[in-house]
């Protein structure tokens, strides 16, 4: 099992003059690409990434000298990435989607600089970083914190900052966990909300700081683009965007580190968050709570403890659901904050919610054990009746 762990660099001058090199051979390697890649298809051709890469190898100490002053690594990026680009165009193609098309030319004021490393060409000792073609290490701010083989190493540029993503191959360690299963319903008032009651409050990092990012948008766009005022006010806006972004990070990680050490099997809903954008109203507030990153961190956290991790159908009523009779209260409105049922169950409403995907997580979880896949309709949901659900999944 691979895992990750970025690290802020901390280069010298000849040092990042070398990484921004590396990172103009990538984009060139990936603009050449894609313009041989045209004028080979409107000939007729069938041009793939591994050939044009064999093509480009052939020449570039002829016509290219200066790639070789970096490592051969930043080359197989740019084709690497024209690569990932073309199959994520074919396979929009294939389903339909036309909103994102042909693939584009990387530009050298907007386009990220990165590029990726073999992990046989690089070695990391202590607080340094050692690249080929380079003649000294670079120190990083912390010391790796994985044992075993690099796998890789992606260079990356943000907000001024110079940063090394190193993927170590490890194992998993042996981890027991406290407590069976939780039930976790998120959302922008409460960030996350346990079936055990516990709960970790909305930061708001965004929205606290949108006064500051509204000021400095708008001295940006007094500015003469290019000029060096203009460059200041941009690097004060990404410096701001970096540090919201770290704490968000920050918090989520704690979050999501906790809870998959505690829990063997953590339910959670499967949200459709890129279609919950689409509401303007709540995209500000759905951005800044990171309701996506926390799946996404929950989904690796909970595999690399030796956990499970059940998405509940995003239909699923586990706000609206009773969990004594069995009724799904459909006038429940989104500012009602207590669920009260006719049968006189009353429950904070986002508690009920963590309670029924708990229950609903152990059921799927005991279904999948026990192989009853005959009980789904078309739809895969479960044609059993509700009731009986319930009671299997208290037992």
């Amino acid at each position: 099992m691979q895992r990750a762990h970025k690290i802020r660099l901390n280069p010298t001058p000849q040092q990042t003059e070398y990484l921004r090199k590396a990172c103009g051979v990538a984009r060139f390697a990936f603009n050449w690409g894609l313009a041989e890649w045209k004028r080979q298809y409107e000939k007729g051709g069938k041009p793939s990434a591994y050939l044009l890469k064999k093509q480009f190898n052939a020449i570039k100490r002829e016509q290219f000298p200066w790639v070789l002053d970096v490592s051969k690594c930043a080359v197989d990026t740019g084709f690497r990435n024209l690569d990932a680009a073309f199959k994520g165009f074919f396979r929009r193609c294939k389903n339909g989607d036309t909103k994102k098309g042909y693939p584009n030319f990387k530009s050298k004021k907007r386009s990220k600089l990165s590029f990726r490393m073999d992990g046989a060409r690089v070695s990391v000792e202590g607080h340094w970083l050692k690249l080929e073609r380079l003649d000294k290490p670079i120190n990083m701010a912390e010391v790796l914190r994985f044992d075993g083989e690099i796998r890789s190493v992606t260079i990356s540029a943000y907000a001024g900052h110079w940063y090394a993503a190193i993927n170590v191959e490890v194992e998993p360690p042996e981890h027991k966990h406290p407590q069976e299963s939780v039930g976790i319903d998120t959302g922008v008032k409460t960030l996350a909300v346990l079936s055990d009651g516990t709960r970790y409050e909305n930061q708001v990092l965004l929205r606290s700081k949108l006064r500051k990012l509204k000021r400095l948008n708008r001295e940006l766009s007094r500015r003469q683009e290019g000029s060096g005022r203009w460059n200041c006010t941009k690097k004060k806006l990404a410096t701001l965007y970096r540090r919201i972004a770290n704490k968000r990070l920050d918090y989520l990680h704690k979050m999501t580190t906790k809870i998959a050490r505690t829990y063997r099997i953590i339910g959670v809903e499967d949200l459709n968050v890129a279609g919950m954008l689409h509401n303007h109203c709540l995209a500000l507030s759905i951005s800044d709570a990171g309701l996506g990153e926390i799946r996404r961190q929950l989904r690796y956290k909970s595999e690399w403890y030796g956990g499970t991790l059940v998405e509940v159908d995003r239909f699923f009523p586990s706000s609206r659901l009773c969990p004594m009779c069995g009724m799904v209260k459909s006038d429940l409105a989104l500012s009602d904050r207590v669920f009260i049922c006719e049968c006189g169950y009353t429950c904070d409403r986002d508690l009920n919610a963590a309670r029924n995907i708990e229950r609903e997580a152990l059921h799927l979880v005991n279904r999948g054990r026990s192989g009853f896949t005959d009980s789904l309709n078309g739809r895969g949901q479960d044609v059993r009746p509700l009731g009986a659900i319930l009671d299997e999944a208290s037992n």
